[in-house]
């Protein structure tokens, strides 16, 4: 199974990872960025990364691996990347928390992404995490041409196949947020034991 763990900057998906190897040792762990970020990434990077992240889980997977990915992986391009189908499951959870502190933890780790764009894009994962037919163009315009976009973007609202668990991270640490990504992961798990 690939665990997505997914939201805008400053919602501690990067923080959680460490915690989450140890909660989890058996998931092979990645970091989304872990093999750099050019200066200027743009949507076709994104889709080429997130292609290169499924197929690694599709690698983990023939050995009986379940993958974990935190960062900036979205539902919509993981489903539409070429290797996708040959995944066994994906599980998604949004980590989201309330944009005043959002802009504090960013301010606080002094990094650059305390601004209007970034408060857009964790709005817009919320809307994409809720309806996969919520303004696609934002992944899909100007992107990777080898994205398979029509595996997905007919689905509608309340389809079954388009799952996101949402995790308000404002008020946990770094611990809590942890503790309830690993209560989310053995939920997924027990769906298909």
């Amino acid at each position: 199974m690939l665990f997505l763990i997914t939201g805008a900057s400053g919602s501690g998906k990067t923080s959680c990872l460490g915690p989450l190897r140890d909660l989890h040792p058996e998931i092979a762990w990645h970091d989304f960025d872990e093999l750099g970020v050019p200066s200027n990434p743009d949507k076709k990077w994104r889709h080429l990364r997130t292609e290169l992240w499924v197929n690694t889980a599709v690698q983990y997977q023939k050995d009986d691996r379940d993958t974990g990915i935190c960062g900036n992986v979205i539902l919509g391009e993981v489903l539409a990347s070429p290797s996708a189908p040959q995944l066994d499951r994906v599980a998604t959870c949004l980590l989201d928390c309330y944009d005043v502190t959002r802009i504090d933890r960013l301010r606080k780790r002094g990094l650059h992404g305390d601004t209007q764009d970034m408060l857009c894009w964790a709005a817009w994962q919320r809307m994409h995490a809720a309806d996969p037919q919520w303004r696609q163009d934002v992944i899909k315009e100007d992107g990777a041409p080898q994205m398979q976009w029509d595996r997905w973007d007919k689905w509608e609202r309340g389809d079954p196949r388009w799952h996101v668990s949402p995790i308000d991270t404002t008020e946990l640490s770094i611990e809590g947020v942890a503790a309830e990504v690993s209560a989310w992961i053995e939920k997924e798990r027990s769906k298909h034991p």
